[in-house]
């Protein structure tokens, strides 16, 4: 009998941590395909290097960087923690407290448009 109630107590614990993820089409591993520089229009293509950014529950994974964010209506904070070696190449130049507004976002992909750049993504 105390074998059943300690498995039973055990399963309850277990099912009780998980967190359920409420970001819709923003959770996921997002590649960097593209930043347009707002300042001269300037158009850098990432297509063929490995900038990403990852989002789970309330976390982002930005290169080496990782912080928080919050996502509301069209609208994304993210506040870093820890920085990524050259924010700049992964569209951050304010990383401590980054506003970007969300132009698109879908299953496939994003959009995002800071002051300072504009910002393209492929669901990855």
């Amino acid at each position: 009998m105390k074998k059943i109630i300690y498995t039973l107590l055990a399963a309850a614990i277990l099912a009780s941590c998980q967190k359920e993820d409420h970001n819709g089409d923003l959770g996921g591993y997002w590649k960097l395909m593209q930043v347009e520089l707002a300042a001269d229009s300037t158009v850098i293509n990432n297509r063929n290097k490995s900038l990403f950014w990852a989002v789970q529950l309330d976390l982002i994974k930005i290169g080496e960087g990782y912080g928080r964010f919050q996502h509301v209506k069209d609208s994304l904070f993210v506040q870093l923690i820890t920085l990524p070696k050259e924010p700049q190449h992964y569209g951050l130049f304010n990383p401590e407290d980054e506003r970007f507004g969300v132009l698109h976002l879908d299953r496939n992909g994003m959009i995002l448009r800071s002051k300072d750049a504009t910002l393209t993504f492929k669901k990855f």
